[in-house]
C-alpha cells in the first residue's frame, strides 16, 4: 500500500508542493490544512474517475473542480496555487481564483490626521499606535513584532522586524521627533498592564513584544493579534467620531498617508531636490524598489488635484473674456 502511494504521481506532486511551501517558511499547521484541502479534492476526483494528476488537468477538469468548490474561495485559491506549481494554467483561464472586489484606496487628509492626533492625545496606547503608522510608516506585521528592546532612544533609532515568516527582514529606522515622549508614556502604561497581569497570574511569562493584551487563555499576557489591532483602530475611530468626524481606518492607510505627508513636507522645503525627496520617502517606507514607493504616492487624488492646480496657474487659460461665437 505504501509503495502504491509513493508511485502515485498526484501524491508525489502534492508532497513536492508542500516541501516547497515549507522551504518558504510556511508553518506546520498551515501545511497540514493545505494538504487536507488538496487531498480531499484529489480523492473526490479519483472516486469519480476524473484526472487527479494536476499536470494533466484540462479546462474541463478545472471547470469540474470549480463546480465542486464554487462556494469556497479559500479552497479554490489553494488549488489554483497547487495547479500553478504543477505547471497548469487552466485554472486562470476559467477564472480561478475569482477576482476579489476592487477596493477603494483612501488617504487621510491633513484635517483627518489632525483629528486623529488630537483624539488620541490623552491615550498612551492609541497615540503610540498612531505614531507607529503615521510617524514611522510601519506595516501591521511590524507593529505586532515590535519589542521594547528594539527601541534605542540613546541612538535615536528603531529596529524594525519586517516581512518574512521564518526570518523577518531586519532594518534600523530613525525615530520620529515625537517618538521619545510618546514611547515613554506608552512604557508606563505597558508596565501597569504587566503589573496587573502578574497580580492575577503570579509567575506568568511576559512576552517581549511591546504591544501586549490580557489573555485568560495564556494565563497572563499575549502579544496583540491582527484582530486586536483592528479593535484598537475601531477605538480610534470612535474617539474621532465623538469629535464630529467620521473616518474609517486601516494600518496601511496610516502607512501610505504618513508617506504622502512626508513627501509634501519635503517638497515644501526650499533646499529639497525631487530625487532626494523620493529617496527619503523610499527609506521611510523601507521599499527595495523606488517604483513601489511611487505607487503609494501617484494615485493620491489630493496630490493629483494639487498638480492640476499648478498646471492651471502655469498658462493663461482663457477662463473668461472673449466673444461668444
Amino acid at each position: 500500500m505504501l509503495a502504491a502511494r509513493e508511485e502515485d504521481p498526484s501524491l508525489h506532486l502534492l508532497q513536492r508542493w508542500l516541501d516547497a511551501k515549507r522551504r518558504k517558511g510556511c508553518v506546520p499547521g498551515t501545511l497540514q490544512r493545505y494538504e487536507r484541502v488538496v487531498n480531499k479534492v484529489l480523492i473526490t476526483l479519483r472516486a469519480e474517475g476524473k484526472e487527479a494528476n494536476a499536470t494533466r488537468w484540462t479546462l474541463e477538469d478545472a471547470l469540474h473542480i470549480k463546480e465542486l468548490r464554487h462556494h469556497d474561495n479559500w479552497t479554490l485559491l489553494i488549488l489554483a496555487d497547487f495547479a500553478r506549481f504543477a505547471g497548469s494554467k487552466v485554472f486562470e483561464e476559467v477564472g480561478i481564483p475569482p477576482a476579489p472586489p476592487r477596493r477603494r484606496v483612501r488617504w487621510l487628509t491633513k484635517e483627518e490626521v489632525s483629528a486623529i492626533l488630537e483624539a488620541t492625545r490623552d491615550d498612551p496606547l492609541l497615540s503610540f499606535v498612531a505614531l507607529l503608522g503615521l510617524g514611522q510608516g510601519m506595516r501591521r506585521v511590524e507593529w505586532l513584532r515590535l519589542r521594547v528592546e528594539d527601541v534605542d532612544l540613546a541612538q535615536g533609532r528603531l529596529l524594525i522586524r519586517g516581512k518574512g515568516r521564518a526570518t523577518p527582514k531586519l532594518a534600523y529606522a530613525p525615530l520620529h521627533p515625537a517618538f521619545p515622549p510618546i514611547f515613554s508614556r506608552f512604557l508606563a502604561y505597558r508596565d501597569q498592564v504587566v503589573r496587573e497581569a502578574r497580580l492575577r497570574f503570579p509567575g506568568s511569562t511576559i512576552p517581549p513584544e511591546a504591544l501586549l493584551m490580557p489573555s485568560k487563555y495564556a494565563h497572563g499576557l499575549r502579544p496583540y493579534t491582527q484582530a486586536g489591532i483592528n479593535r484598537v483602530l475601531r477605538s480610534i475611530e470612535r474617539k474621532v467620531r465623538d469629535r464630529g468626524r467620521e473616518v474609517r481606518l486601516s494600518t496601511h492607510m496610516f502607512r501610505r498617508s504618513g508617506a504622502t505627508m512626508l513627501e509634501e513636507a519635503l517638497l515644501e522645503s526650499p533646499q529639497a531636490s525631487r530625487d532626494g525627496v523620493y529617496r527619503m520617502v523610499q527609506e521611510f517606507l523601507r521599499h527595495e524598489n523606488l517604483a513601489t514607493t511611487m505607487k503609494y504616492l501617484e494615485s493620491n487624488p489630493r496630490r493629483q488635484r494639487k498638480a492640476l492646480d499648478q498646471f492651471g496657474q502655469a498658462f493663461p487659460w482663457p477662463t473668461s473674456g472673449g466673444k461668444a461665437p
